[in-house]
C-alpha cells in the first residue's frame, strides 16, 4: 500500500521527467531502439540484483525487446522478470518520442524457507523518451504489471543515459512499485547506428 509520501515521490518523479521532456535539445538526431544492455539493481545498501536486456527495431517505428531482471526485495524476498515484448513508437518531434509497449511477463517471487510464488502476465506502458542535449537522454513511463498472482501493480520508472560516444551509454533509472523503490545503474552498447 502507498503512503502519502510515495504517491508524493512518483507525482514529483514524473512531473520533472515530463518538463525536461518538453525542452528543447539541440540534436535531431532519432532516438536508437537497437542496444544490448546490462546493469545492477540496488535496493538496500547491502542487497541488489542485476539485470541484462536488449532492443532490436523490426520498423521505423516498431521494435522487439526482451529483459530479465533479479533482485532482492525488502524482508529478503528475491524476485525475477522474464520478459519478452514489442513498442511502438510516435516521433512527436526530432527528438521526442512516446512509446508504447506490451510485453509477455514470468514473474517469480521467493520467500524465505518453501514459499514461493511463479505466475506469468502482461505488462502494458506508456512513456516518453526524449534527448535533453547531444549527450544526455531521458525518460519516464508508466507500467501495468499483471504478471503476478495479485491485483495489477503500477510502476513508475524514470532514468537518464549519458552517451558517450555513439555506441556506448551509461545511466540509472528509478523503478518505483506499489512498496518499493528499486535503482538501477548500468550500460547500453548501440548496435544500429
Amino acid at each position: 500500500m502507498q503512503t502519502p509520501v510515495s504517491y508524493l515521490t512518483c507525482g514529483l518523479a514524473f512531473l520533472f521527467t515530463a518538463s525536461m521532456a518538453f525542452a528543447q535539445a539541440t540534436t535531431d538526431r532519432p532516438l536508437s531502439y537497437d542496444y544490448l544492455s546490462g546493469g545492477l539493481a540496488l535496493t538496500e545498501l547491502d542487497a541488489g540484483g542485476l539485470e541484462i536486456g536488449g532492443s532490436f527495431s523490426l520498423s521505423p517505428n516498431v521494435h522487439a525487446f526482451a529483459s530479465y531482471q533479479d533482485w532482492e526485495q525488502n524482508q529478503n524476498i528475491d524476485r525475477s522478470i522474464l520478459q519478452l515484448g514489442a513498442g511502438y513508437h510516435w516521433d512527436l518531434s526530432p527528438n521526442l518520442d512516446l512509446v508504447a509497449t506490451i510485453a509477455y511477463a514470468d514473474s517469480e517471487l521467493d520467500f524465505p524457507g518453501p514459499g514461493k510464488v511463479d505466475d506469468d502476465g502482461l505488462i502494458l506502458g506508456v512513456g516518453l523518451r526524449h534527448w535533453l542535449s547531444d549527450l544526455v537522454e531521458t525518460y519516464a513511463d508508466f507500467l501495468l504489471d499483471d504478471s503476478l498472482d495479485r491485483n495489477v501493480d503500477s510502476v513508475l520508472r524514470f532514468g537518464g543515459e549519458y552517451h558517450i560516444n555513439p555506441q556506448f551509454s551509461i545511466g540509472g533509472r528509478v523503478r518505483i512499485d506499489e512498496d518499493e523503490a528499486t535503482v538501477f545503474f548500468g550500460g547500453r552498447f548501440y548496435f544500429g547506428r
